[in-house]
Parts: C-alpha cells; sequence; structure tokens
C-alpha cells in the first residue's frame, strides 16, 4: 500500500514569505480609501499583524510559535460595519498581494484558503 504523503502549505510558502506578504498586505491596506478606516486606531499594528501572520500559519498546517492566537474572527469584525464591498476590495488586495509576492500555484492555494476564510466570516455576519 503506498504511504501517503502530506505537504502542508506551510511547508511550501515557508513562515518568512508568510510575514512578509503579511507585511505588504497591511502596507496596502493602510493607505486603501475604503479599508484604511478599519486600521488607523489599531493600539499594537505590529501585534496585530503578528497575530495575523500566526493565523495563517496555523491555518496552513504550521505549529504556532509562542502562546496559541486567539482570533474571535467574527466578535472583533461584528461592530464594524462590514458590507459586502469592503469583503470584495479586502479580496482584492490580498490577490494583488499574493499575486506579486508568490509563484502562482502558492498564491493561488492562499488565495483559495482567503476565499474561503471570507465567505465564513460574510456569512457568521450576515452580510449579503
Amino acid at each position: 500500500m503506498p504511504t501517503r504523503r502530506l505537504n502542508p502549505l506551510c511547508d511550501r510558502i515557508g513562515r518568512e514569505n508568510v510575514e512578509r506578504v503579511i507585511a505588504e498586505f497591511y502596507l496596502l491596506l493602510r493607505s486603501d480609501d475604503l479599508l484604511s478606516p478599519f486600521f488607523v486606531d489599531l493600539k499594537n499594528p505590529a501585534e496585530h499583524e503578528r497575530r495575523i501572520v500566526e493565523y495563517w500559519w496555523i491555518a496552513m498546517g504550521g505549529k504556532p510559535l509562542g502562546a496559541p492566537v486567539e482570533t474571535g474572527m467574527v466578535s472583533v469584525h461584528a461592530g464594524l460595519g462590514l458590507t459586502a464591498a469592503h469583503f470584495e476590495r479586502w479580496l482584492e488586495l490580498f490577490r494583488k498581494t499574493l499575486d506579486s509576492s508568490l509563484d502562482p500555484p502558492l498564491a493561488k492555494a492562499w488565495m483559495i484558503m482567503a476565499g474561503g476564510v471570507a465567505a465564513r466570516l460574510r456569512s457568521a455576519l450576515a452580510i449579503v
């Protein structure tokens, strides 16, 4: 019987690339007219980005570095007044970042994950 070999996305992308992609993505977010207002009042932007890196790293199959990240993603985003346009723009900027930062197969794999995360969050927030 053949042995199944796992090849998690975290191993194919690498932690350094996850960190780089998120840093580049947040530069775009903070300069975007539609999305930047959500990031202006972050108390600790570096800590926020670290948490986002850790979220994606674990979602891709990586082992947590340090204390586990508690996301509470729905509760964090619930009172922000997000609309479908916000999600669409977020995905557009994420795709742009991935396409300019990673080889196409890796960018596509991560973008599929991002689309799923956005769809689940939109559904949980009842955003049509």
